[in-house]
């Protein structure tokens, strides 16, 4: 694993170059802001110098992704494919020697995933080669934030240790548990929550809350609104540490960003808020809009966007940040990631041989065998022999078993319904026997569930 990197603003990090030279239109910045007037054209002046470089329908179809109103992209299964032969055609042209060439050495089908490619290409307006190239930059920042090892699998809460995790919850970032009038997801950063730490312990928190940010074709589909707050006591006492890392970091993620807003009150952040904007692409910056003002003000400009106030996680007249529902959030992807590895393990033990029979299993004659069962089924009374069913239900008695055990009356309630939940997703019922059984097997039925 590479070495943590502190707060500074190097020549190049992951693969990204800082301009030497000035970006036009952010000479202002050697003088002081001193107003209103003065931010707002500083931000025009940029934004203006962006939409040379883009048509007339470039510019209207950003625009209508930036108020909600755009149409969604619909695909058919042959434009798909040929977009997706097109990135692979793309992939082997950079690869050598990348991390993403280890990826697929070490795991064909995780590399080649066909949820990330088309995650990526939506991204990026469906553009093969712009695609690859951040799919490329995306494996190597995988790579030199969690190591060789994390390349042909997911990251989880497991790969975050002690420093990231209390980074990730200080609530800097998160989601909102609503979404915006028009259905999208709602990303929302609060710089003044950040304490002073080495820059890698936020990428890697980052990495990890956007990696799992794209979850069903709805998300994908609409894309993610973020709210960058910089408002009174959220702005940025760190004075932008980190920020450009932050800035690149997040355009070579599989986000697609239908839009930005940057809310603020300060003159420093403003400073730092147009490095960034300067820095972003052209189509980007024309998805961007800038709200200056108070907590009202700005919150206001958002609502009038179709993000309320509600949607912020701000409590009181004084906008106190509220925790709730982000440290729930990581909580409930921790159990996620529970249940993914243990159905894993499960379907991986159950890939054998699923007629063997354990030492400690109990036989049933015929008999007991609903008459109208399959082996999907669990038999209610005991384990049957040759039954599928109840071998999962064993195996997911096992795996959950110390978590049971130590767990609240809550927590015991959420595994017994995940596993009936397991049982269900296989095709499978709890079903009683044709017959009771005999005094014998009751006697060891008895036995075994004690």
């Amino acid at each position: 694993m590479s070495t943590p990197v502190p707060f500074s603003k190097p020549s190049s990090y992951c693969g990204f170059t800082w301009p030497a030279q000035p970006v036009q239109g952010m000479q202002s910045l050697k003088h002081n802001i001193g107003g209103r007037k003065i931010v707002a054209d500083d931000f025009e002046t940029i934004l203006n110098e962006g939409m040379k470089h883009l048509t007339f329908d470039e510019i209207q179809k950003e625009q209508e992704q930036l108020h909600g109103v755009a149409d969604d992209v619909v695909l058919g299964e042959n434009t798909i494919n040929d977009l997706l032969l097109s990135l692979k055609e793309q992939l082997c042209r950079l690869k050598k020697g990348s991390a993403y060439e280890s990826s697929e050495s070490r795991s064909q089908a995780y590399a080649g995933n066909r949820d990330l490619e088309m995650a990526f290409l939506r991204a990026n307006e469906f553009d093969p080669k712009v695609s690859a190239e951040k799919l490329i930059k995306f494996f190597k920042y995988k790579q030199e934030l969690f190591g060789e090892e994390s390349l042909d699998r997911d990251i989880t809460a497991e790969d975050l240790d002690e420093d990231d995790v209390k980074c990730l919850l200080e609530g800097h970032f998160q989601y909102s548990p609503f979404r915006d009038r028009s259905g999208r997801k709602l990303c929302l950063a609060f710089p003044g929550v950040r304490t002073k730490k080495m820059i890698r312990f936020e990428l890697r928190a980052r990495f990890y809350a956007l990696a799992n940010s794209v979850e069903t074709l709805v998300d994908i589909s609409k894309g993610t609104v973020i709210v960058y707050y910089v408002v009174h006591q959220y702005q940025d006492h760190l004075n932008g540490a980190g920020h450009m890392e932050v800035t690149m970091f997040i355009h070579v993620m599989p986000l697609s960003v239908s839009g930005a807003h940057i809310c603020m009150s300060s003159r420093l952040d403003c400073m730092i808020t147009i490095a960034c904007f300067a820095m972003s692409p052209y189509r980007q910056r024309v998805k961007m809009k800038v709200h200056y003002g108070s907590h009202v003000e700005c919150q206001y400009l958002l609502a009038s966007y179709g993000i309320t106030k509600g949607a912020l996680p701000l409590r009181g007249a004084n906008n106190d940040m509220d925790p709730t529902y982000w440290k729930t959030w990581f909580q409930q992807r921790k159990m996620q990631e529970q249940e993914n590895q243990c159905r894993n393990q499960l379907d991986s033990s159950l890939s054998g041989s699923t007629t063997a029979q354990p030492s400690n299993s109990l036989s049933y004659t015929s008999s007991l065998m609903p008459s109208s069962g399959n082996e999907n089924d669990v038999l209610c009374l005991g384990r049957v022999v040759k039954s599928v069913g109840n071998e999962r239900l064993h195996s997911l008695g096992l795996l959950y078993a110390t978590a049971f055990d130590n767990g609240s009356v809550k927590d015991r309630r959420k595994i017994v319904n995940g596993i009936i939940d397991e049982i269900h997703r296989h095709g499978g019922r709890f079903l009683k026997p044709d017959t009771e059984p005999s005094e014998d097997d009751a006697q060891q039925l008895k036995e075994l569930s004690l």
